[in-house]
């Protein structure tokens, strides 16, 4: 009660922090400066430039008036814009749209969500969000893209070139081992070379090489003794030398802890505001040899140079040809959602449900008035067109029919929605393992009358299942959908859409099957404003707190399909209205380069889309390997009794490990398992080849 209380009160005061309604710019004229980064940086003065890497306002890269160059507008961005006074569009959480494994749903949401973006006059993303899902009860999981980097990757690429493509910089975000909310400042993310390089950094890698951002966003723990705003390795070495980013690295709010070391070696910008790249720090910092004159001009060139290539130094700051919340956005968002929604459990073909066969249902569960459209944090973004209840769209679909919000065992189905709300699942602290012992109640009180009983859970990770789910017919995971929530999850029980969703986590037995927890927080969701509120930003009131990620490569699926240990519902799960069958595998290798084809056929009797996944095993490594890792996956939509030709195309890449000794990307030669299926514990086809 007293930790809900106290909640409650920090949400009031985050929300009043970063919920400030900034007012759409109103700026159509192209200023009148300098069009080159090279032109403004050659006129700006000593003073301008120091003014330049830090942040104005909370969330403006400030102008340089006397060169007529404005500021520059910031917003999270991951769900949609936040803090701004517009009608804004808010699309499904990060993790939603990597469970609908679709890249090109994923481009298209961004480049809506770009386009409301340049409609307020917002020239920089802070999304998308790519940290590993490493432990269950991580606060932000919901926000990034699961457990596998490769997904992960992929989904963030094609957010990064939809946005892009519509003239807004993408910041990646938070590089790296942000896998925790609990003490996120004082916490020392301790990792192998290795495994920094093959779990940790790949997304972020393929996000700023394969998708193009031009920025990037630290984290605020440190790796390995030190703090990722100042990091020689992750920035220095990595991120600046070995991937060749030319871009702009953003510091998240209030996560630099020093001023020489991250001008040397760190983040361009310091946000939201000048305090340790304040003049005075910066210029004695100066005076005292500590840096020189072209550690500041490389940052100022590095925001300039992002900023020229997005178009945003010769053009009006907003566009008065587009606008926040219209119609193609939302629709976006509704498709991104129905293909977000993952069916766990559908026994006896309980769903879909048949609307002129329902007369009298109950709708309960702590979930059910009011639709959770996301997490909490940064990311929340306040409705501006009030989201719809699941009863309130099943009322309008089914003309006639009761609702009942009590059990009652003469209804014809049960739907109990429940899940983790925004004061649960947030930023800045960790969220139970466990759904609300409420409505866990109601879950059993309603199995035992026998009846068709549907669970749909919000949650942006795994959680328990084991003590209720045995009894119950169908489950639906629900992620956080965002404002078309309740018309994406009407649109799926009632078989309007076709379930295509698949989890981009495991979801576990017991949460002490995760090895990862083995290196954690006893008891990560205990909650304590003192703990969350004093230190945070300040490293002479911190005691820092090693967190060792002693299980290496053994994350999600890499651990239990290695172990061979069971689990509720596996990476890659997700049920269908129909069904579908994979024939006549084919694999043809070329030097280095390997073809995979696969025919799919849809044998059920509706349209429905099935992601193929492929997995590589490495069949007798010298050194250790995960059993298998994803390397590959299409999404076909497929009519009853059609077939398609799905094709994957893998290069070496595919078959290599990071070499911690040599400091380099090797392939073992030998022998490698080709792995197709639906899930990672649903194989349907798999060869071998000898590589």
């Amino acid at each position: 009660m007293f930790d809900m209380f106290f909640k409650k009160m920090f949400v009031k005061q985050f929300d009043k922090l970063l919920g400030n309604q900034h007012k759409p710019l109103e700026s159509y004229d192209v200023p009148k400066c300098p069009r080159t980064a090279s032109e403004i940086f050659s006129q700006m003065t000593e003073d301008e430039k120091i003014r330049f890497i830090s942040g104005k306002d909370s969330f403006a890269i400030g102008g340089i008036p006397r060169l007529g160059v404005p500021d520059f507008w910031m917003s999270d961005a991951t769900s949609g814009i936040r803090g701004w006074d517009a009608p804004v569009t808010v699309f499904p959480a990060g993790v939603a749209m990597a469970a609908s494994w679709n890249r090109s749903l994923a481009k298209e949401a961004a480049s809506r969500i770009a386009d409301e973006a340049r409609a307020l006059g917002i020239t920089v993303l802070l999304g998308p969000g790519v940290n590993i899902a490493r432990v269950p009860t991580c606060g932000r999981n919901f926000e990034y893209m699961g457990e596998d980097p490769y997904l992960a990757g992929e989904i963030a690429s094609s957010y990064v070139q939809g946005a892009q493509s519509r003239g807004v910089i993408t910041t990646v975000k938070h590089f790296a081992c942000n896998n925790s909310d609990y003490d996120r400042h004082k916490s020392n993310s301790i990792v192998d070379e290795r495994t920094l390089n093959e779990i940790y950094f790949p997304a972020f890698k393929k996000a700023l090489i394969q998708g193009g951002s031009l920025g990037i966003m630290t984290s605020y723990n440190l790796i390995n003794g030190e703090y990722a705003s100042q990091n020689k390795y992750s920035v220095g070495e990595v991120l600046r030398k070995r991937w060749g980013f030319k871009g702009m690295a953003v510091s998240d709010w209030n996560s630099l802890y020093d001023t020489p070391k991250p001008l040397k070696c760190g983040v361009d910008i310091e946000m939201p505001a000048p305090l340790w790249f304040s003049p005075e720090k910066v210029k004695k910092a100066l005076s005292d040899g500590l840096i020189e004159q072209s550690d500041i001009d490389f940052k100022v060139l590095n925001i300039l140079n992002a900023l020229e290539k997005i178009g945003a130094l010769a053009r009006p700051s907003a566009d008065k040809s587009l606008h926040a919340g219209s119609p193609e956005a939302i629709q976006t968002a509704r498709s991104m959602a129905c293909e977000s929604i993952t069916l766990l459990k559908n026994d006896d073909a309980v769903l879909p449900l048949c609307a002129s066969k329902l007369h009298r249902i109950v709708i309960a569960g702590s979930m059910s008035s009011v639709p959770p459209t996301g997490g909490g944090g940064s990311s929340f973004i306040h409705p501006r067109r009030p989201a719809a209840s699941l009863q309130h769209e099943l009322e309008s679909r089914i003309p006639g029919l009761e609702v009942e919000t009590k059990l009652d065992s003469a209804a014809d189905v049960t739907i109990i929605e429940t899940g983790f709300s925004r004061l649960l699942e947030t930023e800045a602290y960790e969220r139970p393992y466990s759904l609300p012992a409420k409505d866990i109640k109601l879950i059993r009180k309603a199995s035992g009358f026998r009846k068709k009983v549907i669970v749909i859970v919000h949650s942006g990770g795994d959680y328990e299942t084991s003590s209720w789910s045995f009894d119950v017919p169908a489950i639906i995971n629900a992620y956080y959908l965002g404002e078309t929530s309740s018309q994406a999850l009407c649109d799926v029980l009632l078989g309007d859409a076709c379930p295509s969703g698949k989890l981009p986590f495991s979801m576990a037995q017991r949460y002490s099957d995760y090895l990862s927890v083995r290196n954690y927080a006893r008891k990560p969701a205990a909650f304590s404003l003192m703990r969350v509120m004093v230190g945070q930003g300040n490293p002479k009131r911190r005691k820092i707190t090693n967190t060792r990620y002693e299980e290496g490569l053994k994350i999600g699926y890499r651990q239990f399909d290695t172990e061979g240990k069971n689990v509720a519902f596996p990476f890659g799960h997700g049920l269908s209205y129909t069904s579908f069958g994979y024939r006549r595998m084919a694999v043809e290798k070329t030097g280095d380069d390997v073809t995979v084809r696969i025919n799919i056929t849809n044998d059920g009797k509706v349209r429905g889309s099935e992601t193929v996944q492929l997995y590589v095993h490495n069949v007798n490594s010298r050194i250790f390997h995960p059993d298998q890792e994803l390397k590959g996956f299409e999404k076909v939509t497929i009519d009853p009794g059609e077939d398609k030709d799905v094709e994957f195309h893998l290069g070496i890449e595919a078959f290599s490990y990071f070499d911690a000794e040599e400091h380099v990307w090797k392939a073992d030669r030998g022998r490698y398992s080709i792995r197709l299926g639906s899930s990672s514990q649903d194989r349907r086809q798999e060869a071998d080849i000898d590589f």
